[in-house]
Formats: C-alpha cells, structure tokens, sequence
C-alpha cells in the first residue's frame, strides 16, 4: 500500500495518509509542505524522532507532481474571440480531426460549432479554430519549456516547494 507522506522544509512532519483526496492535498499545499507517496510507514526510534523519506523520494514525487500541474494547466486551453478550446489530449486531436475536414471539403465556417464550455456558435470560422490550435501549440510549448526548467531545479535540489512554480 502506497501511503501518501507529509513532508516540509525537506523532513516528514509525522503525517501520512492511507487515501489521497483533493482537500487532503489542498490543505498541504495551502501549508506549503509536499506530499511524497512512500511505500512504507515510518516509524518513530527510540528518541520519538522520525527518519525522512530519501531526497531521490521526495524528488521523484516533486517531478510526477510537477508533471501533472503542467498537464492541467495544458487542459485549461486558450480563448480566441471569447471563446474558450480546451488544450487536453482529447480536444487537441479533436481540433485537428475538425481542421482537416473543413479544408478537404473547402469550407471556411462550421455551420455549429460547440466550445469547451459546452456553448453552441453558429456560422464559426475555421479561422478561428486554426488560430485556437496553433495557439494551443505554442501555449503547450511554453508549459512544456518551463516544465523543464523548474525539472531542472527539483533535480538540482533548488526547488523542493511546487507552490513556487508559476506557469506561463
């Protein structure tokens, strides 16, 4: 069983949950302490003091966590003309599916157009869904350089708190 681990200022607080929930990890995160999975418990010595997970845990769990935020942050998508185009895996390919049939059959506005939000557009121009992809692109790109940035850190150890990070 994999137990999720409190950690802050790089020691273990003596906390570790045997779930994982969003409040759990928002009432960390507001603390500024990181949560590493570990498998294993760990356990008070003799002196009541507890041992810490290893910095390669702890990195490990920075850079999966780290990972995971860029990917969210790539989910929110862009906004072109005030409509939004959600930036996940799903929609991207569903952009791209929708482009290419609009140019194989020489047309230059959807007749409906469904957004991200789930709102319908009349008449909506291919133009636009052209613009939301490449924008999506760039915004993925951007994500993915300061990913490897703040990698770079956790890896250097400079970074060991991802409320630091902020995104593009």
């Amino acid at each position: 069983m994999k137990l999720l681990t409190v950690i802050k200022n790089g020691k273990f607080t003596g906390t570790q949950y045997e779930q994982d929930s969003d409040a759990i990890r928002a009432h960390h995160a507001s603390q500024g302490e990181t949560l590493v999975f570990l498998d294993y418990r760990l356990t008070a010595d003799e002196n009541g003091a507890y041992g810490s997970p290893s910095g390669a845990e702890v990195k490990k769990q920075l850079m999966s966590d780290l990972s995971a935020a860029r990917k969210e942050q790539e989910r929110q998508g862009v906004t072109i003309n005030d409509i939004r185009y959600a930036g996940d895996p799903g929609n991207r390919q569903a952009l791209q599916e929708a482009i290419a049939f609009m140019e194989n059959a020489s047309l230059t506005e959807f007749p409906t157009w469904k957004d991200s939000d789930d709102v319908f557009h009349a008449d909506h121009p291919l133009a636009d869904v052209k613009d939301a992809a490449r924008a999506i692109g760039a915004r993925r790109s951007q994500l993915i350089a300061a990913e490897g940035e703040y990698a770079a850190q956790i890896i250097a150890g400079t970074l060991t708190d991802l409320t630091e990070v902020v995104w593009p």
